[in-house]
């Protein structure tokens, strides 16, 4: 799964993308909205997590562009506007789910997955030569062996 990442600060970006990407999934990052929309007209994403207050376009601005094509990747807003009435017009204005900073990873990861799992439904084996990974069992096998399954392997039926 391919994943843009609209954030300005540096430091979070950088904690954000390598968690996701030792989760599996490829991220580019964008550090302000000129650049995110860019990015989202000439690639194709499974999902945008954006901040709202990026230094050259707001991130709102950046939401109704990618709401404005026919067909656009789910987006999660990731901002430290945490009122009520921010979340909710972020909501509103087409965004699939709103997080607040700060943040637990893991909430931010089961978010991305819930998002990434709506309109797919989750597959009940992945097979590659003699691997397979059981999603609904959770368990890894090699031809007809049983092997310990790890968090990663089993990450990908959540995909």
């Amino acid at each position: 799964m391919r994943l843009l990442l609209a954030e300005d600060d540096a430091e979070i970006a950088g904690f954000i993308a390598r968690g996701l990407r030792e989760h599996s999934y490829a991220v580019d990052v964008a550090a302000d909205g000129e650049q995110a929309l860019y990015d989202a007209e000439v690639n194709t994403y499974d999902l945008v997590i954006l901040d709202l207050m990026l230094p050259d376009m707001d991130g709102m601005k950046v939401l109704e562009r990618i709401r404005s094509r026919k067909v656009g990747p789910p987006v999660l807003i990731l901002s430290a506007r945490g009122q009520v009435d921010d979340r909710v017009k972020g909501l509103e204005q087409g965004a699939d789910d709103y997080l607040v900073k700060p943040f637990a990873f893991v909430e931010l990861l089961a978010r991305v997955r819930a998002l990434l799992r709506r309109g797919q439904p989750a597959p009940e084996k992945l097979q590659v030569s003699d691997l397979t990974v059981d999603c609904v069992r959770r368990k890894v096998m090699r031809a007809s062996s049983l092997l310990p399954a790890s968090n990663h392997a089993l990450d990908a039926c959540a995909r």
